[in-house]
């Protein structure tokens, strides 16, 4: 039982970790909106951490370490939550796209891919788009810029 108690307690930590950055995003603006709000409290309790544990993240941010996940799902869940707070309000300042950039890296992804999913989520933000989709529409993006690279190339 104890292997899976600290199975438990790493995941937990990485949710109360990533709910960090999350309010990080949601304050860089100034605002911390009501939509902002209900979306990390929607987001806390897929996680299984309840308001008291969010406010205690949100009142004492120090005793939180970021440790990104490892596995390539969770990555792409994290970035997509990080940038679906920063669209949710209906503006995207510099400050919340440089944060989401910097974490993308911290994500082990390209800084690039922020802009992506810009453009695959867009105005959608608020409603529930399968994951699989989202995929599918981020190669799509991803192959469109990677053969307007390959045309940009001198000829040989």
């Amino acid at each position: 039982m104890e292997l899976l108690e600290l199975l438990i307690g790493k995941k937990k930590k990485r949710a109360k970790a990533h709910l960090k950055n999350l309010m990080q995003i949601a304050e860089s603006d100034g605002n911390f909106e009501a939509i902002e709000v209900d979306y990390l409290l929607s987001l806390a309790g897929r996680f299984k951490i309840s308001e008291s544990e969010l406010k205690q993240i949100k009142d004492h941010p120090h005793t939180v370490d970021y440790t990104p996940p490892t596995n390539d799902r969770e990555r792409f869940d994290h970035l997509h939550q990080l940038v679906c707070m920063m669209l949710i309000d209906g503006e995207i300042h510099e400050q919340e796209m440089a944060i989401c950039k910097l974490y993308a890296e911290k994500l082990d992804l390209r800084s690039e891919f922020v802009d992506d999913f810009v453009k695959v989520i867009g105005d959608s933000v608020n409603q529930e788009i399968p994951t699989d989709m989202i995929i599918g529409n981020l190669l799509s993006v991803a192959q469109e810029r990677e053969a307007a690279r390959i045309e940009k190339m001198p000829q040989a």
